[in-house]
C-alpha cells in the first residue's frame, strides 16, 4: 500500500507547502500531489519548489486538464519537472471542471474524448516521437518536443469521478486518481476501471501491446506515430483512492475540522455519489440555502453524522480500519486530502507513525 498527500492549491503559501512536503517525506509517504485549480496558485511552480526541496519522494499533479493547457504545454511542462526532479513526476491529469473553464469562455464539447486524444498525443511526445495526428478534438500535424526525451518514463495516471472517465483510467492509464467521496463509492469505481482494462485487452493486439495498444484502441482517433511508451501491467496499476482524511487523537477533534469541508461541497455532489450512504443532493437544502446566503457557521450545524460519511475521519486506529476495508477492495494507494486533521503537521505525523506504520 502506497501513501500519497494531496493537498489543494489554497491550502497555505508555496512556501508552508514546501515545508509540509519535507515533513511528508522524512515520515515515510510515497507521493505528494498537488491541484491545479484556475486562477490559483500554480502547480508546475510548486511542484518544482517542492521538488527542489525534496530527494525521495514523486511529485504529481492532481490534476492538470488538456483544455485549459493545451497537450504541448503539458508536455513540455511535464517533461522539464521530469528532468528537474530526475525521474520522481508523475502526470495526473482529467477532464477538468466545466464550471471554471466557463470563467475564461473554454467549453468542453467532449471531454472524455479530448482527455482520451491528449493522453495518446502525450504518450507519443514522451516517447520521443513525431505526432501526426487527426482526432475529433485535437488536430496535430510534424509536431514533437524539441528538448531531450527524459530518460525515465513518466507515468500518466487519470483523474476525475464520473463512469467514462473511470473506464478510461483503466483503459489507457499506468495509474488512477478517482475522486472517492464518501470511499463507499470503491466499489463502482473499481467496477468501471476493470471494465475499461478488459476494453483495453480486448482491443489491443497481444503481440503488438508495446507498440500500438493506445493507438488501436480509440477506433476515433488516428497517428502515424506507434506508441514505445505504454502503461505500465495491470497487476501494477496503481489505483490511488483520492479521499477527504481527517485524523486526531480523538472522534470529535477529527469532525470537527471536516465541517466546513462538508458544508462547502456536499451541495454540489451528485446523487450517485451520495446514494451509497443513503443520503440525496436534497438532504443537504438546507446546508446550500444558509451556504448560499454566506451564512457557513448555520451550514455546518445543519450537517447531519451520515454527511461525515464522506471523509475517512477519526482516531489513528478507526483509520487504519478503513484503510484496510479499501485495500480489500483492490486500492493500492491511498491518497490523502484536506482538511488532514485540525492541525496538518499533527496529522501527518499521526498518520504516520500510526497508521502507514500499520502496513510496513
Amino acid at each position: 500500500m502506497r501513501f500519497g498527500i494531496r493537498f489543494n492549491s489554497d491550502s497555505g503559501s508555496i512556501k508552508d507547502v514546501v515545508k509540509w512536503a519535507q515533513l511528508a517525506e522524512s515520515l515515510g509517504f510515497d507521493d505528494f500531489w498537488y491541484c491545479q485549480d484556475l486562477m490559483k496558485r500554480d502547480a508546475w511552480v510548486t511542484l518544482t519548489a517542492v521538488a527542489a526541496a525534496t530527494k525521495r519522494i514523486r511529485v504529481g499533479t492532481c490534476i492538470v486538464n488538456p483544455f485549459t493547457a493545451s497537450p504541448a504545454e503539458i508536455a513540455m511542462h511535464a517533461s522539464s519537472l521530469q528532468e528537474f526532479s530526475e525521474g520522481r513526476f508523475v502526470l495526473g491529469i482529467g477532464p477538468g471542471d466545466p464550471p471554471y473553464q466557463d470563467w475564461v469562455g473554454l467549453k468542453q464539447a467532449q471531454p472524455r474524448q479530448g482527455l482520451a486524444e491528449a493522453v495518446q498525443i502525450l504518450r507519443i511526445l514522451f516517447a520521443g516521437e513525431e505526432v501526426n495526428f487527426e482526432g475529433s478534438v485535437f488536430k496535430w500535424h510534424h509536431a514533437r518536443l524539441r528538448m531531450p526525451i527524459p530518460s525515465q518514463p513518466i507515468p500518466i495516471y487519470i483523474g476525475g469521478q464520473g463512469p467514462r472517465v473511470l473506464e478510461l483510467m483503466g483503459e489507457m492509464g499506468d495509474g488512477g486518481l478517482p475522486i472517492v467521496f464518501p470511499p463507499e463509492t470503491i466499489d463502482f469505481v473499481h467496477e468501471r476501471i476493470e471494465f475499461g482494462q478488459q476494453k483495453f485487452k480486448i482491443n489491443a493486439k497481444r503481440a503488438e501491446l508495446k507498440k500500438d495498444a493506445f493507438a488501436s484502441s480509440l477506433s476515433s482517433s488516428s497517428s502515424s506515430s506507434s506508441f514505445s511508451s505504454s502503461p505500465l501491467s495491470f497487476r501494477s496499476f496503481d489505483l490511488a483512492a483520492c479521499v477527504w482524511w481527517s485524523v486526531a487523537e480523538t472522534r470529535e477533534q477529527a469532525e470537527d475540522a471536516l465541517r466546513y469541508l462538508i458544508a462547502y461541497y456536499g451541495p454540489s455532489l451528485r446523487e450517485e455519489t451520495l446514494s451509497p450512504i443513503g443520503l440525496t443532493p436534497s438532504d443537504f437544502d438546507g446546508i446550500r440555502v444558509a451556504w448560499q446566503m454566506g451564512d457557513m457557521k448555520q451550514a455546518m450545524e445543519l450537517l447531519t453524522p451520515q454527511m461525515f460519511r464522506l471523509a475517512i475521519y477519526g482516531s489513528p486506529n478507526e483509520m487504519i480500519e478503513k484503510v484496510r476495508w479499501l485495500q480489500d477492495k483492490g486500492v493500492t494507494q491511498i491518497n490523502i486530502g484536506p482538511p488532514l486533521g485540525p492541525d496538518k503537521e499533527r496529522a501527518l505525523r499521526l498518520t504516520a507513525e500510526q497508521v502507514i506504520a500499520a502496513f510496513r
